[in-house]
């Protein structure tokens, strides 16, 4: 059954356009390979999930993903599918990636009122802020090539203290690090993970201290 995403024109990113996933991805592969550059985007969520103890929960890929296969990326990331919001994808994935349910707050104030009143039940869901949108550039491994896909990423960090589940399958396995320890191994070993996580590793630094900092008062 086709998966009819929400992608976009470069010069008109407010404009959406439905489109067949698969389609999407095989006109951009073609474009980058032809002219170097993407002309079209795709939207996307991306979503970091911390423990209580601060520590990132991390996915590594399966093998068998045509994308970023085998490398160690964010919580949970998934495409939006035209019809819905960023906010309903952020639900509908946590659940169907980690068996994770969640509640998505669109302020940082809801985040820290909501986060007060449930924190006894954080073994039992996951309270998630939304914290940037924004159009990034981001070369991905497809088939085994790199190439270059332009996202409109709704970026979201949350904190959930129960276990995790890899439910679908998607996933080799599930990773805790510490901020410092990711840090030090994006470094030492960069090609072990997808260069979203290089991104956001480096441009949301104090956003992910932050959280650490809240999380450990």
């Amino acid at each position: 059954m086709a998966e009819i995403i929400n992608s976009f024109h470069l010069d008109r990113p407010d404009i959406i356009i439905p489109m067949d996933r698969d389609r999407f991805y095989d006109e951009q592969v073609a474009q980058f390979k032809k002219e170097g550059y993407p002309t079209k985007g795709v939207e996307v969520i991306n979503i970091f999930l911390l423990n209580e103890s601060g520590e990132l929960i991390l996915q590594k890929r399966a093998s068998h993903k045509n994308h970023n296969p085998s490398l160690i990326d964010k919580s949970i990331g998934g495409h939006i599918k035209n019809g819905d919001t960023a906010d309903f994808t952020v639900m509908l994935e946590s659940v169907q990636e980690l068996q994770v349910p969640s509640i998505v707050l669109r302020s940082h104030a809801d985040f820290l009122k909501t986060y007060t009143v449930l924190e006894d039940y954080l073994t039992l869901i996951s309270v998630i802020e939304h914290i940037d949108t924004q159009i990034v550039h981001i070369p991905k491994m497809i088939d085994s090539k790199g190439v270059v896909i332009a996202n409109k990423t709704h970026l979201y960090m949350g904190v959930y203290g129960g276990s995790v589940k890899n439910v679908d399958k998607e996933a080799k396995g599930i990773l805790f690090y510490s901020l410092d320890e990711l840090k030090s191994e994006l470094e030492q070993f960069p090609a072990m993970f997808t260069q979203d996580l290089h991104y956001y590793i480096k441009n949301y630094e104090n956003n992910f201290r932050e959280m650490i900092r809240f999380l450990s008062t």
